[in-house]
């Protein structure tokens, strides 16, 4: 009798121990729980990442101002350095899919004077999404395709991987490959912070990179959103092009009908620590649409 009283005296360790396993397990596991989403979710209380079998769709129209971009001269022809004004749209749609997250597919289109520096107007147009200044002076520009996933979740704090992938389909751009690290906090149906660090590299022959940080800061009131963008961008054109760091700073709003369309709009420059900030000024308006 005494030998089965040790056993069962033994058991309630290991029983007590695979307890505090399955306690600790799981609010790992709810980490990594797809997010469900609202009809009526604000907007500062979205998820990163769109959840699986919905989708979304976004079209903009913007403007943006900068020195026309350098081109080939005949010998003894002077550069226009003069500042230009274009105007562009900006198409993107998204689909979230089971295990791999959200996949997007974006397209711009540039109308008028599109070959400026420092801010393309499809940039302008793409509103609240300032990574990617997309290369190339062609009316339709290069197609860029995303791939986004959420690592962590807490509900206030998200964390997610993506890389997005320009196809250059013009002789005047290049292949560019843009891994990112997108983060997003939430203070539940008052504010949330966009920020993260992408890293876009181009693929020329002195493999140009830049090193983008935004922090965007979104305030809900009622059906309204509103609030300050900015950020830092390190730019290393590589070849003898000296690195450059920039500042862009604006300011972005919109309001949502029906809890399915936001209507979107935003005015910002690129270089608010240059003297000439006003020169690399651009705005665009817009509307997302967001179904179930």
């Amino acid at each position: 009798m005494a030998e089965p009283a040790r056993r069962v005296g033994r058991s309630r360790p290991v029983a007590g121990a695979r307890l505090r396993f399955v306690l600790l397990l799981a609010p790992a596991l709810g980490v990594f729980a797809p997010r469900t989403a609202r009809g009526d979710e604000p907007f500062v209380d979205r998820p990163l990442t769109l959840p699986p079998l919905h989708f979304s769709a976004d079209a903009g129209i913007g403007f943006g101002q900068g020195p026309r971009a350098p081109a080939p001269l005949p010998p003894g022809a002077s550069f226009d350095t003069g500042t230009k004004l274009g105007w562009g749209s900006n198409l993107e749609a998204a689909v979230g899919l089971p295990f791999l997250g959200e996949l997007g597919v974006r397209v711009g289109i540039r109308f008028g004077d599109a070959g400026i520096n420092a801010g393309s107007p499809d940039h302008f147009a793409r509103l609240f999404d300032p990574i990617v200044d997309e290369p190339g002076r062609s009316s339709v520009t290069n197609p860029e395709l995303r791939l986004r996933g959420t690592l962590l979740d807490l509900h206030v704090v998200e964390l997610g991987l993506e890389t997005r992938a320009i196809i250059p389909t013009d002789s005047g751009s290049d292949f560019e490959l843009i891994p990112g690290a997108p983060v997003r906090i939430h203070l539940p149906t008052f504010a949330r912070v966009d920020t993260g660090v992408w890293l876009p590299v181009e693929f020329d022959s002195d493999i140009g990179f830049r090193i983008e940080i935004p922090a965007q800061l979104f305030f809900q009131a009622g059906q309204a959103f509103f609030g300050p963008v900015t950020g830092i961008r390190f730019n290393h054109p590589g070849g003898d092009i000296p690195s450059t760091a920039e500042i862009p700073a604006g300011v972005a709003a919109g309001y949502t009908l029906g809890a399915i369309l936001d209507l979107k709009v935003q005015v910002r420059t690129e270089r608010i620590n240059d003297t000439a900030w006003s020169q690399y000024l651009g705005g665009g308006i817009g509307a997302g649409l967001r179904l179930p």
